[in-house]
């Protein structure tokens, strides 16, 4: 018989993925499948073998539930510096032992997070939460440039870290803070050697990283 035709009374072959429930003919399973699949680096074969996982018995779910309704209630971001964060604000900016003079600007709080394992910054963060990019609509006044201004005074910084990733929009980022900051009597640093071009910060090694931070270059901001 013919692919897509109907197979007596266990209904159509081929045409299952059109029905509501999917191949698997349950639209609950499906719709849990689809939402798995929209999660960063999932596609549809991950995302299934999760859902049977959860599926399968015991209380992997209801403990997944609860962890996720959890952070939902306790998580947020630190009105300071945008990281990840229960206290506000956080420890880091908080904290007596870290110099509010070195100000590391990242675009995502996850970015934070090499820094802080590696351990070797002492300094503190500012996170943009996104990078410049003309062609997606994000726009200058779609960052907190001004927020980002005003931590410039009020913690009375002396160096500006730009630890922003080494693509496009990183360095059209980068090119905006280098005019926005023309004029300002502070040193502006960006990472050095280490980083490759096109690479995302977030999922740099700790060596590399550390090694581009020692070397950190000053930027002309003529």
């Amino acid at each position: 018989m013919p692919r897509g035709t109907t197979g007596g009374a266990s209904g159509t072959t081929g045409g299952a993925y059109t029905t509501a429930g999917g191949e698997f003919q349950s639209p609950a399973l499906e719709q849990l499948v689809r939402h798995l699949q929209v999660l960063p680096g999932l596609g549809r074969k991950s995302a299934t073998r999760i859902a049977l996982h959860l599926l399968a018995g015991g209380d992997h779910a209801a403990r997944l539930t609860a962890a996720i309704d959890n952070a939902l209630r306790q998580v947020t971001r630190c009105r300071r510096c945008g990281a990840i964060t229960e206290a506000d604000p956080c420890a880091i900016c908080t904290s007596e032992t870290r110099d509010p003079g070195l100000l590391c600007v990242v675009a995502s709080p996850v970015d934070i997070l090499p820094f802080e394992k590696a351990g070797f910054y002492r300094g503190r963060y500012f996170v943009l939460g996104r990078l410049l990019s003309p062609l997606d609509g994000v726009r200058a006044e779609d960052l907190p440039f001004d927020r980002f201004l005003e931590r410039l005074d009020t913690d009375q910084v002396r160096e500006v870290i730009l630890a922003l990733d080494t693509s496009v929009e990183g360095e059209t980022t980068a090119l905006y803070l280098q005019r926005l900051l023309a004029g300002r009597e502070l040193c502006l640093t960006r990472l050095a050697t280490g980083i490759p071009v096109g690479g995302a910060l977030a999922y740099t090694d700790e060596a590399t990283l550390q090694r581009a931070f020692l070397h950190r270059q000053g930027v002309d901001r003529a």
